[in-house]
């Protein structure tokens, strides 16, 4: 491929075979020459998890299974990026989780794009359907995401919170998820998310359930909901990790009201827990909730775009069968003219009149 000198924007660039594979051990030492990292995944994942030694080191492993996949690229003996990727907590998806480049080489864009394209085909020889990606609108990634066909299909602004602090006590209206909620948590997501979203993000009831068992170190997870006439019309959901807390929201566009209490009733309880930040994407179509999440304590840290890129699906090829049709064989009929044009049969044993 053709890669450009990151120096200079003039020339066409040079020819250079870029080799790209998998992560091995004799390239945790090169990723020292790694100077630009990106991490896209920012508040969904651990920031040690996506620093690409540690993620090398946990793949590579033995009778270790680890949910992330490394690639980098390489040439001239030099390693100048990599980008890596995580196995969704839904099956058959992945996230790309972070990206980076050597700079002062060659330009970071078309070592990206090789990456991604590399990625998007070993994805899809694992049976994966779907990888995401969250790109701010001013990353250098996005341009080569773009060219390897991701493409939006929402956007959000992501809040951030200190720590939560106690609310006032307003009306305890809220209640915690029951295993017996899933199927109405994921009736009030199909009421309030557009449909090209749900098409994107092809969820089911089972990704609303939340563990009954309270995870060790800091993790784990945790929900609240509002009922009225046996329908839910607020929803809210806290993962946790030793770090910070990730909030989601989700609430009827008729009953907005009830998200403020429910909000209110999620902050105090997250205050009794080891202070962290809290952290919230708010998607575009619920962008009327943003007054109340700062009225929480919320402050806008910057937005995103939501990608999505589908993998190449294998197409059945029709079968050509030969199918043998047995004929009656009968003897050719004398008479050319409908029976009903020649009469009733004769009589074989009646007379014939002659004249």
């Amino acid at each position: 491929m053709t890669l450009r000198q990151a120096s200079s924007f003039e020339d066409e660039g040079q020819l250079v075979n870029l080799d790209i594979g998998r992560v091995r051990w004799r390239d945790l030492l090169s990723f020292n020459s790694i100077e630009q990292h990106i991490i896209l995944d920012n508040t969904l994942c651990h920031p040690r998890q996506t620093e690409p030694v540690m993620a090398s080191v946990r793949i590579l492993m033995p009778l270790i299974s680890s949910p992330r996949r490394l690639f980098v690229a390489r040439a001239d003996h030099r390693l100048l990026g990599y980008a890596l990727f995580r196995e969704g907590a839904l099956d058959q998806r992945w996230v790309v989780e972070s990206v980076g480049a050597a700079m002062g080489i060659y330009a970071a864009g078309p070592v990206w794009e090789e990456l991604l394209k590399h990625g998007v085909i070993a994805a899809g020889l694992e049976g994966v359907k779907r990888l995401y990606a969250g790109i701010p609108a001013t990353s250098p990634v996005r341009t080569a995401a773009r060219r390897t066909g991701f493409v939006p299909y929402a956007s959000e602004v992501v809040h951030v919170a200190e720590k939560a602090t106690r609310r006032p006590a307003g009306r305890e209206i809220a209640r915690p998820q029951r295993p017996a909620d899933l199927w109405a948590v994921h009736q009030l997501y199909t009421s309030v998310v557009p449909k090209q979203v749900q098409y994107a993000e092809a969820l089911t009831s089972q990704c609303w359930d939340v563990p009954r068992k309270r995870q060790l170190g800091g993790y784990g997870c945790q929900a609240w909901l509002v009922e009225e006439g046996h329908q839910i019309v607020a929803y809210a959901r806290v993962d946790s990790r030793p770090d910070a807390h990730l909030l989601s929201v989700l609430a009827r566009p008729d009953r907005r009201v009830v998200a403020e209490d429910l909000l209110a009733t999620v902050m105090s309880r997250l205050a009794v827990e080891s202070p962290r930040p809290v952290y919230c994407h708010l998607r575009g179509y619920q962008a009327e909730l943003s007054h109340l999440l700062e009225d929480a304590g919320f402050q806008p840290e910057g937005s995103r775009d939501l990608h999505v890129k589908y993998t190449t699906s294998p197409s059945r090829v029709p079968a050509v069968e030969s199918v043998v049709f047995t004929a009656d064989v009968k003897e050719p009929s004398v008479h050319r003219v409908p029976t009903f044009l020649q009469g009733p049969p004769a009589d074989p044993s009646s007379d014939t009149v002659g004249g």
